[in-house]
């Protein structure tokens, strides 16, 4: 009699657990099926020059949803304007695909000014480009230390330090040595001479 009951027992059990089994499939294919969207399929949007605010909106009329994972700066493009995207606008993506854009922050970034005195203007000008900076004026300075040697560094008309943070695309002026020839020195000297000597006979 025990066996019996213990037989059933060992059915039933067996049968829920297909019964669960074969539930347990039934939900996976429906929420499989409900979160891919099996078979459809929508085109990206060219979303690169609208503003951050509209590329969401358009973004979201096509199922598709807009995260900012960037922001860069470029003078020439209005701030939080998207500049980049990803996937390719006309790629074709599942409904609910995640867009990654770039925006415009519209803030300069700032840089630390280097230090160009005693070093070669060439050398200045390459520093500056390379920090994303502007040459200015070159003023040539007379100097018995040799010429083309950076003796001042400026900005806006004042001497400015190295380290010193300024926004990207500031103007820097240079002063540079140019060497005294000797001809210049000695007439230098002998105004410097003829002048003494004036003011001693005016008195």
């Amino acid at each position: 009699m025990s066996e019996g009951l213990s037989i059933k027992s060992i059915f039933k059990t067996l049968a829920l657990a297909g019964l669960a089994f074969v539930a347990f499939l039934f939900l996976a294919m429906l929420f499989t099926g409900w979160f891919t969207r099996h078979g459809e399929s929508v085109k990206v949007p060219n979303v690169v020059g609208m503003s951050a605010e509209k590329g969401f909106t358009v973004l979201d009329d096509e199922g598709l949803e807009q995260i900012i994972i960037d922001s860069v700066y470029k003078e020439d493009i209005k701030p939080m304007t998207i500049v980049e995207q990803d996937p390719v606008p006309d790629m074709n993506v599942k409904p609910g695909r995640y867009i990654y854009v770039i925006i415009n922050t519209g803030v300069k970034p700032k840089v630390k000014m280097p230090l160009l005195t005693n070093g070669s203007a060439n050398l200045a000008l390459v520093l500056i480009k390379n920090l994303g900076l502007k040459l200015g004026r070159i003023d040539s300075v007379n100097s018995s230390f040799g010429s083309g040697l950076v003796i001042r560094q400026k900005y806006k008309g004042n001497d400015i330090p190295a380290n010193t943070l300024i926004e990207k695309g500031s103007i820097i002026d240079i002063s540079v040595s140019k060497r005294i020839s000797r001809v210049d020195s000695s007439a230098n000297q002998n105004l410097d001479d003829n002048s003494d000597g004036s003011d001693l006979d005016g008195l």
